[in-house]
């Protein structure tokens, strides 16, 4: 069983390096890295649970790949992620499902490990993200002007007064180290109103249909009169097909000749390094609880 799970790190590892870098080097991930790390888990999980005579380790196996893609594509929908990155979090889910079952995943004192994993990705996340958008951002001067904007805005106004509820009522209950770690909130209500006014202004291109490729996603909905041609939530983009049929579109004019189409952070390897630290370290959140205490 040991051998099994030592084998499921193994090209759980080899395959999301291979994601990361792809990532980093072109903004997307292979069909093949992920399609190939899926099957692989899979095939392990199978071979383990028929050797074993133990059905439920191809079960969590899957049951945890489908929960963890669903989590990914509901962060596609809301215009966070790219569409390998959805794919890529099926093998996560699923190898993490298969080690959680034999017990190759340390259990955090509070925290199940499939919480445990995405506590870890907010803390790696947070820099991650926040550098990489100031530094698509500083380039762009529609960021600036969008980002203040939205403190116009009464409801953010109002959103981010009651983000220092929680640091508040910890000091009405003497609870100061627990103050003191609340009152990170309202910097990450901040950053993350700085990330949407870089999604709407740095992370999307106007591309000529003629330079599309496959893969690429649309950041509205694309029509040629009322029939719908592209849709933003499409996880696999544009395929050859499609291209095609836009390509035809627009030298008849019936679509125009630049499109939007959406460039995502290149989140690959924040997906990676939340899979290491489950695995060979633990929840980021306890230790930080405990570090306060």
């Amino acid at each position: 069983m040991l051998s099994f799970a030592v084998l499921v790190i193994t090209v759980s590892v080899i395959f999301q390096i291979l994601a990361s870098l792809f990532d980093l080097k072109t903004g997307e991930i292979p069909e093949g890295v992920n399609y190939g790390y899926v099957f692989l888990v899979l095939a392990i999980s199978a071979v383990d649970a028929f050797s074993s005579a133990d059905a439920s380790l191809l079960i969590d196996t899957i049951i945890m790949g489908a929960a963890f893609f669903a989590v990914g594509f509901m962060l596609f929908y809301l215009g966070q992620w790219g569409g390998g990155d959805v794919k890529l979090m099926a093998g996560i889910g699923g190898s993490m499902g298969y080690l959680a079952h034999v017990g190759s995943i340390p259990q955090a004192a509070v925290f199940p490990f499939y919480v445990t994993y995405f506590v870890n990705m907010g803390f790696i996340a947070f820099p991650y993200v926040l550098i990489y958008g100031l530094i698509l951002g500083i380039g762009n001067k529609r960021t600036g002007k969008e980002f203040l904007a939205c403190f116009g805005n009464r409801k953010i106004q109002a959103f981010l007064v009651l983000s220092l509820t929680p640091s508040i009522a910890a000091v009405v209950f003497n609870l100061y180290q627990i103050a003191v770690l609340y009152l990170l909130i309202p910097p990450l209500v901040i950053a993350a109103l700085y990330l949407k006014a870089v999604e709407k202004t740095a992370l999307q291109d106007e591309v000529a249909v003629s330079e599309l490729r496959e893969g690429d996603v649309v950041a509205q909905d694309l029509y040629a009169g009322t029939e719908k041609i592209a849709s933003r939530r499409d996880i696999e983009g544009f395929s050859s097909e499609d291209l095609a049929k836009v390509k035809k579109l627009a030298e008849e004019q019936k679509i125009p000749g630049k499109i939007m189409i959406k460039r995502g952070i290149k989140f690959a390897p924040v997906l990676f390094l939340s899979y290491v630290t489950v695995i060979f370290i633990g929840n980021f959140m306890e230790m930080a609880f405990r570090a306060f205490a």
